[in-house]
């Protein structure tokens, strides 16, 4: 099987990511900005976000776990450089890529399930 895709783009994800809809915020230019996680994986996300983010510019996003029975939150804020952006629907979606995966991430990711 080849890693190349119908219309000729190779697929660099390093992982596959999880399905969710996480109420996410993430931080532009020192001013935090309400989004919603579309997907997750340990080294990127997809937002659903209020405006176009240009392609190359560094993003924090701040996630939290949903909780569970008795469970702490787990929470973490990583930085991630936005890959794509584009308008979907009525809203724009962005992808990012996080160059670090914090142990707070992968649980974060492990609440998921």
């Amino acid at each position: 099987m080849s890693d190349v895709t119908s219309s000729g783009r190779s697929n660099r994800r390093v992982t596959a990511r999880k399905a969710c809809l996480l109420t996410v915020r993430y931080r532009s230019q020192g001013e935090w900005h309400p989004a919603t996680a579309m997907d997750l994986s340990p080294h990127g996300c997809r937002l659903r976000v209020g405006e176009d983010l240009p392609r190359g510019k560094g993003v924090h996003v701040a996630f939290e776990a949903p909780l569970k029975d008795g469970a702490r939150v787990a929470a973490v804020e990583v930085e991630g450089l936005v890959m794509w952006s584009r308008l979907e629907g009525l809203s724009y979606q962005a992808g990012l890529h996080f160059d670090g995966v914090p142990d707070a991430l992968l649980d974060v990711l492990g609440a998921l399930s």
